[in-house]
């Protein structure tokens, strides 16, 4: 009454052993995507900051902060914002079909409120109206809005 047993693995087993590679690979993307959502959530502070430091730079230079319709002037930009890279001036996950995100050329621009993927600029004179090319701006409201939907905002220093 010899049995012969072959050698392999059970059914059971192959599963059991599916079933946790499964959960570690689960565990391993869940982690991933975190990582990198908290790296485009750094992206943005950074951007955020960058441009702080650029708009009181401006105010130094011009006793005024721009206007949205300046901010969103490339030309504009370019001569007042010399050395901003551009990827600075936009969220990581911008797309340009975000409404409010994107100019007539296809460009990133401030938003007037704050929006997801889209980083927003409100500026007012001094008694908080509207500010304009007659008025001059007198503090600014910067935002970008966190995955997760926590808003990062940066204000005048003035």
């Amino acid at each position: 009454m010899n049995t012969k047993r072959e050698h392999g693995f059970t059914l059971i087993e192959l599963l059991v052993v599916s079933i946790i590679v499964g959960i570690l690979a689960t565990l391993v993307a869940m982690t991933y995507s975190g990582v990198q959502a908290k790296n485009r959530n750094s992206h943005r502070q950074a951007g955020i900051n960058t441009l702080q430091g650029k708009l009181e730079t401006y105010y130094v230079e011009k006793s005024k902060y721009p206007t949205l319709e300046e901010l969103n002037d490339s030309a504009w930009r370019k001569e007042n914002l010399k050395d901003v890279n551009v990827a600075a001036l936009r969220d990581p996950q911008w797309s340009n079909k975000v409404p409010g995100c994107t100019n007539a050329a296809g460009e990133a621009v401030f938003a007037a409120n704050p929006v997801a993927r889209c980083y927003s600029y409100q500026a007012t004179a001094a008694d908080g109206s509207a500010c304009s090319a007659t008025v001059a701006c007198a503090q600014y409201s910067l935002t970008a809005t966190f995955e997760g939907g926590e808003k990062y905002v940066k204000t005048s220093l003035n």
